[in-house]
């Protein structure tokens, strides 16, 4: 099943999926040139699938190369940085080009760097679910610095993902 992750530069998508599949953090993580590319196994339920993880780079300069690895996408999750407000405005952009290649893949939304949080600044989760409902998704925010919240991510998907795909009515 390839799930796609998807959002501005430096929200933190490699080190989501780094925790996820590795369970480490790299605090000299560098910066996504074109995509990356990993896989984990899992399974939902009774059901095993293997989740291909594409972690794209959200730097303007790779905005048309990323676009092709949207093709055949069953589920994005649209990441933005919950002390930056301008990520989660600019995730409507990535959102709407995923879905105009990949209409009918799933959608999560997650706040990441949760750890970094002070106080009132930032994207409240209120308004992070708002922005979500736009889209008949949820949203869930995480620290992939810290690991709390990434598996739910991935166990959310999954769970989607078998429910749509490969159960038989």
């Amino acid at each position: 099943m390839k799930v796609i992750l998807v959002g501005e530069g430096g929200v933190g998508k490699t080190s989501i999926t780094l925790r996820y599949t590795e369970n480490r953090f790299d605090d000299n993580m560098r910066m996504t040139v074109g995509a990356n590319f990993a896989t984990k196994k899992v399974t939902i339920g009774n059901t095993p699938i293997t989740l291909m993880l594409w972690d794209l780079g959200g730097q303007p300069r790779f905005h048309d190369v990323v676009q092709d690895y949207f093709r055949g996408a069953k589920f994005g999750i649209g990441v933005y940085d919950v002390n930056r407000v301008y990520t989660l405005e600019r995730l409507e952009e990535w959102i709407n080009r995923l879905k105009g290649v990949a209409p009918d893949c799933g959608l999560l939304i997650v706040g990441n760097k949760i750890d970094e949080r002070s106080g009132d600044s930032g994207v409240p989760l209120a308004e992070g679910i708002a922005f979500a409902s736009k889209f008949g998704a949820d949203c869930i925010e995480v620290s992939a610095k810290t690991g709390q919240g990434v598996s739910e991510i991935f166990d959310a998907a999954g769970r989607m993902l078998v429910e749509k795909h490969l159960r038989k009515p």
